[in-house]
Order: C-alpha cells, then structure tokens, then sequence
C-alpha cells in the first residue's frame, strides 16, 4: 500500500449533512400531505439528488410536478445549509495538512453550487485539484463513474489512492473504482451499512500524513 493521491466525498464526510438532507425531503413531502419510508433515506443518502427524486418519483404519486418538487427541497436544503453547516470534527484542520504530501479530489453527488459553497465556508476549497459534482459524471454513486473521472483527470493509479467516504453507495463507488476506501462513522446518523470499507475513522481530529503513513506500513 502506498497512497499518493487523496479522494473526498463532502456530505457526510467534511460536513455533517446528510440527515439535514433527508429532513429537508421529508419537510417538504409531509407539506404535501405525503409520508416519507425512512428505508428510502437510507438508499438516498450518497446518491445525486436526481437519484433521490427519481426513486420518489417512480414509488409514490406526488400532486405537483418533479420540478416544483426538486425547487421546494433544494431551497429548503440551501437554506438550511447556509445558516447551519456544520463540518465533520477537525476537517478544516485536516485538510491543509494532508494537501502538503498528497494530490487530492472532491468527487460529491451534491452540486456544485452546494460544494463549493461548504468548501469556501471551511476555508479549504484551494486544497483541492479537482472537484466534481453531480453535474459532472453521468452516473449516481454506487456507480464508479465520478472516482474514474477523477482518477483519469489526475493520471493517478487507483490502487494508489485512498478515499474518505461515510455512505453506503459511496463506500461501494470506491470499492468499484478499486479504490483503498476510509468510512467516517461519527455521520452515520442512520445506521448505514459501512463494513465494506477497508478502515473506519470517527472524525478529523488527529488525521494528517502521518496519519495515513500509517496505514501504509500497517499494510504492507
């Protein structure tokens, strides 16, 4: 093992957002008098959120169109996002100091608008080469679509790059790409199924180059 290259996920892995996501959706449908499976927030979380409403669209009989529906939730998530993120604990402190040895990506199914939004808000956003968002790769996580596009954007090996993931679908993106994948835990608000990663890591506190030379030498 020997990492050159560092991927991120955003929601749920830098800022801590994933359940402020879910709640916006199910303000929003309970406004319409429509109830919310919280089975559907689980496979939501990690996904783009035109999967999200793809999945809604196709499960339940809304009385207003996709695009009404779409505008209400990303107003309301916006909204909650500019007056209460929140990052992962130590992010904004980690973040620099791993920029100092290793080349690094943000590859997120938000938007960019939300993205570079939280990334101008930590302070962090010039740390990273490449940032893609969901308008950016054809398809959603658990496909391997955004990490690929990253990794050949960066001519970087997968097998030389680690990334820091918390959802499910994420994790699983990684795994596809055959990418060395970190599952943050302290955001697993709804019990996801994080397993599959190869390490776990509550938070940022105490993380930096030292950090992941040490799981070079733990896997050798």
């Amino acid at each position: 093992m020997k990492i050159k290259t560092l991927f991120f996920d955003l929601d749920g892995t830098l800022i801590d957002s994933e359940k402020m996501a879910a709640e916006c959706l199910t303000a929003v449908m309970k406004s319409l008098g429509m109830g919310f499976d919280s089975g559907d927030a689980d496979f939501i979380t990690g996904r783009t959120w035109e999967s999200a409403f793809d999945l809604l669209y196709g499960k339940y009989s809304f009385p207003i169109p996709r695009e009404d529906f779409a505008k209400r939730v990303l107003d309301a998530y916006r909204d909650d996002l500019a007056k209460n993120l929140q990052e992962v604990t130590g992010a904004r402190v980690a973040i620099p100091k791993l920029a100092q040895e290793y080349r690094m990506a943000l590859i997120s199914g938000s938007h960019r608008r939300e993205i570079l939004f939280a990334l101008e808000h930590l302070g962090i956003r010039n740390h990273f080469e490449v940032v893609l968002g969901a308008e950016d790769y054809p398809k959603s996580k658990p496909a391997p679509d955004g990490y690929l596009k990253a990794l050949s954007m960066m001519n970087a090996r997968p097998e030389e790059t680690l990334v820091f993931e918390d959802s499910e679908a994420g994790i699983a993106s990684g795994l596809a790409s055959g990418l060395w994948v970190v599952a943050i835990t302290s955001t697993n608000h709804l019990g996801i199924d994080q397993s599959c990663a190869h390490f776990q890591l509550r938070d940022w506190q105490g993380v930096g180059v030292e950090w992941v030379k040490g799981l070079e030498r733990a896997n050798k």
